[in-house]
């Protein structure tokens, strides 16, 4: 007997697509299903008894759907009793999918020419730590120019450059802007900070140089770090050992990002240009760039805006008006608004 003679006689046809056994208890009956046929009983011979499930048989077509896609996707009506859409309300259906699209913010490069973004003041003052902790904007303010004082004195008490002394000012900054004043010494973390920096700017001095060297700086009561320390015998070892682990803070804090550009370099070069260089105008911006270390001009702008904020004071301060020369906006790469915010900066910390 044939494998199509075995079949029971009846109405219910057998469809080839059917491949879900009747008894399957994952397959839910519907209203709208058309009965199930049985499946033959196995011929003569077959390995599988009568007792045994029929193995499922996939298609032979791959792309052939089975009836259970047939179900959940039904064929889309024929194109002669539906019209199409209009142009119009494709376009607002896809309006009302799609999200709406946002333009990117201006990006502004980092300070020191590496990934990252330059920050305004407002932002600085509201996304300061120091806040949570009940320390405002003058106090935090205080505690940042006696750390740049302790900074000065260290740095020159070891014959460091002035670069070197910079920089570490510049990671004092940009740790209190991840880190609050009320949870980590300033003068602690300012001491690692020139070590660290002395490291990164070639004119790397030994840590026991420094520790030393910060202690007689400390004898001054504006820098009174000693009480910290002195808790026994071997409180040298401790100072040293809190160093190194302020050092690694540090570090983490600031993601090993350690590569800072100063203004020097762009002042000294455009005013050189501009046949400055040899004069009081050229010593008078300078030494304002080293006051604007006070301030938190090194995270709002890049170098050689401060540069150009600086000469454009000092040039002020001497009567002279340095903008009437055609050639500084070029020579220093900068805009009106961008100097007077430097120069309005510089103006608050004298």
């Amino acid at each position: 007997m044939s494998f199509s003679q075995s079949m029971a006689p009846g109405p219910t046809t057998y469809h080839p697509h059917h491949h879900v056994h009747p008894s399957n208890p994952r397959r839910r009956r519907r209203e709208h299903d058309e009965p199930y046929p049985l499946y033959p009983p196995p011929p003569h011979g077959h390995p599988y008894t009568a007792s045994a499930t029929i193995p499922y048989h996939a298609p032979c077509d791959p792309l052939a759907l089975s009836h259970l896609e047939d179900r959940r996707f039904p064929p889309l009506p024929h194109p002669a009793t539906v019209p199409p859409p209009s142009k119009r309300a494709r376009l607002e259906h896809e309006t009302r999918l799609d999200p709406p699209a946002v333009s990117p913010a201006p990006a502004r490069s980092r300070e020191d020419g590496s990934t990252g973004a330059l920050l305004s003041r407002d932002e600085i003052e509201r996304r300061s730590p120091s806040r949570r902790d009940g320390i405002d904007s003058a106090l935090e303010a205080r505690l940042r120019d006696s750390y740049c004082v302790y900074l000065h004195c260290l740095g020159i008490r070891l014959g460091l450059p002035q670069t070197t002394i910079a920089t570490a000012v510049v990671y004092c900054h940009r740790f209190f802007f991840h880190r609050s004043h009320a949870c980590h010494d300033r003068f602690l973390v300012a001491t690692a900070a020139l070590f660290l920096a002395a490291k990164s700017e070639e004119t790397s001095c030994l840590l026991n140089t420094v520790l030393r060297t910060s202690c007689e700086v400390s004898q001054n009561q504006e820098f009174n770090i000693l009480p910290y320390m002195m808790c026994g015998q071997d409180w040298f070892e401790q100072y040293r050992e809190r160093v190194i682990h302020v050092e690694q803070m540090i570090l983490t804090t600031l993601d090993f990002e350690l590569e800072v550009t100063h203004p020097y370099a762009s002042l000294s070069s455009s005013l050189s240009k501009l046949g400055l260089s040899q004069t009081v105008l050229f010593n008078m911006a300078w030494n304002l760039i080293n006051e604007g270390l006070r301030s938190s001009l090194w995270l709002q702008f890049k170098p050689h805006h401060i540069a150009a904020g600086a000469a454009f004071l000092a040039a002020k301060f001497l009567r002279y008006d340095i903008s009437l020369n055609p050639r500084f906006w070029h020579e220093f790469k900068t805009a009106p608004n961008i100097v007077q915010d430097v120069v309005q900066q510089l103006k608050e910390i004298l």
